[in-house]
């Protein structure tokens, strides 16, 4: 299993609201786990992040890899967008998943839904 882990499940980790067994189900268990760019922008990007969120987020990342933003991936992304009302960042992060061939692991199922060939799993129902 291969898993895209978007921008809110890392937000959900930091603040301590997934459970300590459906985090390492996502990540730890899967075979390869990884995150966006995009991901990485939205975390970092905050308005008002303070020092201490910033090093809980580049702490937690640090183990996981990080995806690029490829012409592939974008490529992706606008077909997503000309057939969907999908926001670009998340059609850049469900692209990213197809592309990858990686299950997206997002508490926003319905943004998602709409994505064909992507496979989108909730971490709340993980554990």
């Amino acid at each position: 299993m291969r898993n895209l882990i978007d921008t809110n499940v890392w937000i959900d980790a930091i603040a301590g609201n997934l459970s300590k067994k459906g985090f390492l189900k996502i990540s730890v268990e899967a075979e390869w786990a990884g995150y966006s760019a995009i991901t990485r922008l939205e975390l970092f990007g905050f308005p008002g992040l303070t020092e201490a969120e910033e090093g809980k987020i580049r702490e937690l990342l640090q183990a996981f890899e990080e995806v690029a933003v490829t012409s592939d991936i974008i490529d992706r992304a606008i077909e997503i967008r000309r057939k969907t009302k999908v926001k670009a960042p998340d059609a850049i992060i469900g692209a990213s998943a197809v592309v990858l061939r990686c299950n997206l692991i997002t508490r926003n199922v319905a943004d998602f839904k709409a994505i064909d060939g992507l496979k989108v799993i909730d971490p709340f129902k993980c554990g």
